[in-house]
Protein backbone atom coordinates (compact mmCIF):
# COMPACT_ATOMS: atom_id res chain seq x y z
CA UNK A 1 0.00 0.00 0.00
CA UNK A 2 2.83 2.38 0.91
CA UNK A 3 4.60 1.50 -2.36
CA UNK A 4 1.44 2.33 -4.37
CA UNK A 5 1.13 5.71 -2.62
CA UNK A 6 4.79 6.51 -3.40
CA UNK A 7 4.33 5.48 -7.03
CA UNK A 8 1.18 7.64 -7.35
CA UNK A 9 3.01 10.60 -5.78
CA UNK A 10 5.92 10.25 -8.25
CA UNK A 11 3.46 9.91 -11.12
CA UNK A 12 1.63 13.09 -10.06
CA UNK A 13 4.92 14.99 -9.77
CA UNK A 14 5.94 13.87 -13.26
CA UNK A 15 2.59 14.96 -14.68
CA UNK A 16 2.90 18.35 -12.96
CA UNK A 17 6.45 18.74 -14.28
CA UNK A 18 5.37 17.93 -17.84
CA UNK A 19 2.46 20.37 -17.65
CA UNK A 20 4.77 23.10 -16.31
CA UNK A 21 7.31 22.32 -19.03
CA UNK A 22 4.60 22.55 -21.73
CA UNK A 23 3.38 25.87 -20.30
CA UNK A 24 6.93 27.30 -20.32
CA UNK A 25 7.47 26.14 -23.91
CA UNK A 26 4.15 27.69 -24.97
CA UNK A 27 4.98 31.01 -23.27
CA UNK A 28 8.47 31.05 -24.78
CA UNK A 29 7.03 30.36 -28.23
CA UNK A 30 4.54 33.16 -27.79
CA UNK A 31 7.27 35.60 -26.70
CA UNK A 32 9.47 34.58 -29.63
CA UNK A 33 6.60 35.09 -32.06
CA UNK A 34 5.97 38.54 -30.59
CA UNK A 35 9.63 39.54 -30.95
CA UNK A 36 9.74 38.12 -34.49
CA UNK A 37 6.59 40.07 -35.39
CA UNK A 38 8.09 43.29 -34.00
CA UNK A 39 11.30 42.74 -35.97
CA UNK A 40 9.33 42.08 -39.15
CA UNK A 41 7.33 45.28 -38.71
CA UNK A 42 10.28 47.51 -37.79
CA UNK A 43 11.73 49.70 -40.56
CA UNK A 44 15.34 49.62 -41.67
CA UNK A 45 17.55 52.16 -39.88
CA UNK A 46 17.69 54.44 -42.92
CA UNK A 47 13.89 54.52 -43.05
CA UNK A 48 13.40 55.54 -39.42
CA UNK A 49 12.26 58.98 -38.32
CA UNK A 50 15.78 59.59 -37.03
CA UNK A 51 17.26 59.62 -40.53
CA UNK A 52 14.16 60.74 -42.44
CA UNK A 53 12.99 63.60 -40.22
CA UNK A 54 15.49 64.49 -37.51
CA UNK A 55 19.05 64.16 -38.81
CA UNK A 56 20.23 65.66 -42.10
CA UNK A 57 23.57 66.00 -43.86
CA UNK A 58 25.37 63.59 -41.56
CA UNK A 59 29.08 62.96 -41.69
CA UNK A 60 30.92 60.11 -40.01
CA UNK A 61 33.81 60.99 -37.73
CA UNK A 62 37.15 59.18 -37.59
CA UNK A 63 37.03 57.43 -34.21
CA UNK A 64 40.82 57.20 -34.01
CA UNK A 65 41.19 60.97 -33.85
CA UNK A 66 37.79 61.86 -32.34
CA UNK A 67 38.15 63.41 -28.92
CA UNK A 68 35.08 64.73 -27.13
CA UNK A 69 33.72 64.67 -23.55
CA UNK A 70 30.91 62.31 -24.65
CA UNK A 71 33.52 59.73 -25.59
CA UNK A 72 34.76 59.69 -21.99
CA UNK A 73 31.20 59.25 -20.69
CA UNK A 74 30.54 56.28 -23.00
CA UNK A 75 33.91 54.65 -22.29
CA UNK A 76 33.50 55.11 -18.52
CA UNK A 77 30.08 53.46 -18.84
CA UNK A 78 31.69 50.53 -20.69
CA UNK A 79 29.64 51.20 -23.83
CA UNK A 80 31.39 50.24 -27.04
CA UNK A 81 31.43 53.05 -29.61
CA UNK A 82 31.04 51.77 -33.17
CA UNK A 83 30.44 55.01 -35.07
CA UNK A 84 29.78 58.69 -34.44
CA UNK A 85 27.97 60.93 -36.90
CA UNK A 86 27.51 64.69 -36.74
CA UNK A 87 24.38 65.98 -38.44
CA UNK A 88 22.43 69.22 -38.83
CA UNK A 89 25.47 71.44 -39.28
CA UNK A 90 27.46 69.48 -36.68
CA UNK A 91 24.95 70.14 -33.88
CA UNK A 92 23.13 66.78 -33.69
CA UNK A 93 25.18 63.70 -32.84
CA UNK A 94 24.26 60.10 -33.55
CA UNK A 95 26.27 57.58 -31.57
CA UNK A 96 26.16 54.03 -32.90
CA UNK A 97 27.03 51.91 -29.89
CA UNK A 98 26.75 48.51 -28.29
CA UNK A 99 24.96 48.61 -24.95
CA UNK A 100 25.91 45.98 -22.41
CA UNK A 101 22.29 45.81 -21.24
CA UNK A 102 18.88 46.66 -22.65
CA UNK A 103 17.68 50.22 -22.07
CA UNK A 104 14.14 48.87 -22.41
CA UNK A 105 14.23 46.81 -19.19
CA UNK A 106 12.93 48.64 -16.16
CA UNK A 107 15.66 47.25 -13.92
CA UNK A 108 18.17 49.24 -16.00
CA UNK A 109 16.30 52.58 -15.79
CA UNK A 110 18.52 54.16 -13.15
CA UNK A 111 21.73 53.30 -15.02
CA UNK A 112 20.47 54.56 -18.38
CA UNK A 113 18.77 57.69 -17.01
CA UNK A 114 22.03 58.71 -15.35
CA UNK A 115 23.87 57.96 -18.62
CA UNK A 116 21.48 60.15 -20.66
CA UNK A 117 21.84 63.09 -18.24
CA UNK A 118 25.64 62.73 -18.20
CA UNK A 119 25.73 62.52 -22.01
CA UNK A 120 23.52 65.60 -22.34
CA UNK A 121 25.87 67.63 -20.16
CA UNK A 122 28.96 66.33 -21.98
CA UNK A 123 27.27 67.12 -25.31
CA UNK A 124 26.78 70.77 -24.40
CA UNK A 125 23.06 70.24 -23.71
CA UNK A 126 22.32 69.46 -27.36
CA UNK A 127 19.91 66.68 -28.30
CA UNK A 128 21.39 63.44 -29.64
CA UNK A 129 20.61 59.82 -30.44
CA UNK A 130 22.12 56.51 -29.43
CA UNK A 131 21.69 53.66 -31.93
CA UNK A 132 22.36 50.04 -30.98
CA UNK A 133 22.07 47.64 -33.93
CA UNK A 134 22.44 44.67 -31.59
CA UNK A 135 19.20 45.54 -29.82
CA UNK A 136 17.67 47.08 -32.97
CA UNK A 137 17.02 50.19 -30.90
CA UNK A 138 17.24 53.96 -31.29
CA UNK A 139 17.25 56.04 -28.12
CA UNK A 140 16.48 59.68 -28.89
CA UNK A 141 17.45 62.10 -26.13
CA UNK A 142 15.77 65.49 -26.53
CA UNK A 143 17.47 68.07 -24.33
CA UNK A 144 15.46 71.16 -23.40
CA UNK A 145 17.72 73.39 -21.36
CA UNK A 146 19.97 72.15 -18.60
CA UNK A 147 17.27 70.52 -16.50
CA UNK A 148 14.87 68.78 -18.86
CA UNK A 149 15.64 65.66 -20.86
CA UNK A 150 13.04 63.51 -22.59
CA UNK A 151 13.74 60.05 -23.90
CA UNK A 152 12.01 58.15 -26.69
CA UNK A 153 12.68 54.69 -28.05
CA UNK A 154 12.28 53.43 -31.60
CA UNK A 155 12.91 49.98 -32.96
CA UNK A 156 14.45 49.25 -36.32
CA UNK A 157 15.21 46.16 -38.33
CA UNK A 158 18.88 45.42 -37.81
CA UNK A 159 20.60 42.30 -39.16
CA UNK A 160 22.68 42.17 -35.93
CA UNK A 161 19.53 41.97 -33.82
CA UNK A 162 18.50 38.63 -35.29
Amino acid sequence: MVEQAKAANVSNRCRAFLMTKRLIIALAGSAFASVAQTALCAPLLEATALYKDTAHECRTLDLKSWSHPTRKVLERSKIEIKKVELCNQDVYAIYTVRFNASPMLGVNDKYFNELYVEMAAANGFHSFALVDPGWGLIVTVDVKGKKEVSISYDEFDAPEAK
